[in-house]
């Protein structure tokens, strides 16, 4: 599949024709096939069509993981709705803070969230997915009724969800990340990755995430593999794999560190499990070591940003890693070490990270003069200081780190 050329629309209807009555979605005891999955998707669009929702309109989730997250987060994209995923787990205010920011018209929501509906009254539709009132028309339970017959074209550039940063000192972004952008992301992350369509993704990150969405269910999608949904609860990692004999899980390096400190960790069956990704930096060397002492899988680090869709950077699955590093850049991206001026340092001298690929996001939601200072002349301004050392592969620096490598005691 050309990604270039391609949405999010495609990448599902495509998929669905070609594995249609294999198990795609598993989330705790409810399995749905590939063909499945498209169906509600499209059910979802003409749920939404029917509320009077259109192309650019903002529709935000708030739920736990659940199918109904699924279906709504790839759904809304087929008609050029984009969906605002949040976590529930954010506080009421950054909750109440995004709901105005985005603009949205609709919530998809659960009961449990039934707090947040008297603090933002500009919302104009609340979709309860747990209530008797979401099997009444337009959803009818995402299993009833009739499908739109006609699907307008979508420009591959449009916008296909809002992902909302961490960001640096308590501050959140949102950013805008196109059908271009993901789809771009998951074919950069196929092949490095030996992805196929045996492989079991456990997905116990809040759908939220930008590794929940791009890393742990379209990437799978877009192979044929399996997607296993589980709660995020870090320390039942080893719990989760061995009763889903997932293939593929990833995180953050936390996800590591709770999973190997929680009781019977040692004892676990994890021999299902061939790939452990970290995509927010390196884990401290000891976790990683236990890990791969204890259970026979890598711990795979990486480096990736909302900003740029994802994963950017990754030590090899097969061949060298350098434990502690970022790894390489993936395929369809380019990385840079820059000094204040935008120029280029040589091996070894720290600067600032650049990233430029098909998946460097479309902007900041509303934020014009934050975007053009992040991307300036195709390039992803990370802000985050590393270098490159003499075999390619990235490093992270901590702020105060010595502008020259070397004499910190880099290699």
């Amino acid at each position: 599949m050309n990604s270039e050329r391609q949405t999010l629309r495609n990448l599902l209807t495509d998929r669905a024709r070609r594995f249609e009555k294999k198990g795609f979605l598993d989330c705790s005891g409810r399995q749905f096939s590939f063909a499945e999955v498209d169906d509600r998707t499209d059910r979802v669009a003409t749920g939404l069509s029917r509320l009077g929702l259109q192309e650019g309109d903002r529709v935000a989730l708030l739920m736990a993981n659940r199918p109904e997250y699924v279906f709504f987060l790839l759904g809304a994209p087929k008609l050029g709705i984009i969906p605002v995923p949040l976590d529930p787990a954010l506080s009421q205010e950054e909750i109440v803070s995004t709901l105005w920011h985005s603009g949205a018209k609709a919530v998809v929501t659960e009961r449990t969230s039934g707090f947040i509906r008297p603090l933002a009254p500009q919302i104009r539709d609340w979709i309860v997915v747990d209530e008797p009132s979401f099997s009444e028309e337009p959803f009818r339970d995402l299993e009833r009724g009739p499908v739109l017959g006609f699907w307008p074209e979508l420009d591959p550039s449009l916008p296909a969800v809002i992902l909302h940063t961490r960001g640096r000192c308590g501050t959140r972004r949102a950013v805008v990340l196109t059908h271009r952008n993901l789809l771009a992301n998951c074919s950069q992350i196929l092949q490095p990755f030996r992805v196929d369509e045996t492989d079991r993704f456990l997905c116990m990150l809040s759908l939220g995430e930008a590794t929940a969405l791009v890393l742990l269910l379209l990437v799978p999608w877009m192979a044929g593999a399996d997607c296993v949904l589980r709660e995020p609860q870090p320390s039942q990692l080893p719990r989760f794999v061995e009763s889903s004999s997932a293939t593929v899980v990833a995180g953050r390096p936390e996800l590591y560190d709770r999973a190997i400190a929680s009781p019977g960790f040692a004892r676990s069956n994890l021999s299902s499990l061939r790939l452990a990704l970290c995509t927010s930096g390196p884990v401290g060397g000891e976790p990683a070591r236990q890990f791969e002492l204890y259970h026979d899988a890598l711990i795979v680090e990486g480096y990736g940003l909302v900003e740029a869709t994802c994963l950017t950077c990754a030590n090899p699955y097969t061949g060298v890693r350098k434990a502690g590093s970022l790894g390489l850049p993936l395929p369809g991206q380019e990385c840079r070490i820059a000094d204040d001026g935008g120029r280029d340092l040589p091996p070894g001298r720290v600067g600032e990270i650049l990233v430029r690929g098909p998946n460097v996001m479309r902007e900041y939601f509303r934020d014009p003069a934050s975007t053009a200072r992040t991307i300036r002349s195709g390039w992803l301004h990370t802000g985050d200081m590393g270098y490159m050392d003499s075999d390619g592969f990235y490093h992270l620096c901590k702020p105060d780190q010595p502008t020259s490598a070397a004499a910190s005691g880099a290699s």
